[in-house]
């Protein structure tokens, strides 16, 4: 379930949620959007960021107790926390995707 998640969000979204895996599963916004902000392969505007988090990227019922979303939002605290029980599998799934890239929602190509 966790491949699946990785493989069909778009790019954009699955670029975000690998750096929230990388940095151990918790950034404020400020972090993310800093980092994506000047990211060499996928810039992200920062007026986009949020949305790109909240498309499927937020599947609801995967956490221990299969009542939590993959990505979890704290608007007040303003910051982004995966489960860390779901770190593991997630960093697995990435794996995956960086050996079977042909597995992954590509962008459309612009007409």
């Amino acid at each position: 379930m966790l491949f699946d998640t990785v493989a069909t969000v778009v790019p954009g979204a699955r670029t975000m949620l690998c750096r929230l895996v990388e940095v151990g599963g918790t950034a404020s916004y400020e972090e993310v959007q800093d980092h994506f902000a000047v990211h060499p392969e996928t810039p992200i505007d920062l007026e986009r960021i949020g949305g790109t988090l909240s498309i499927r990227a937020v599947r609801r019922r995967v956490g221990p107790d299969n009542r939590s979303n993959l990505l979890e939002r704290d608007d007040r605290r303003r910051i982004y926390w995966i489960e860390p029980a779901l770190l593991e599998g997630l960093k697995r799934a990435f794996d995956l995707a960086d050996a079977r890239p042909d597995l992954l929602r590509q962008e459309p190509a612009d007409s």
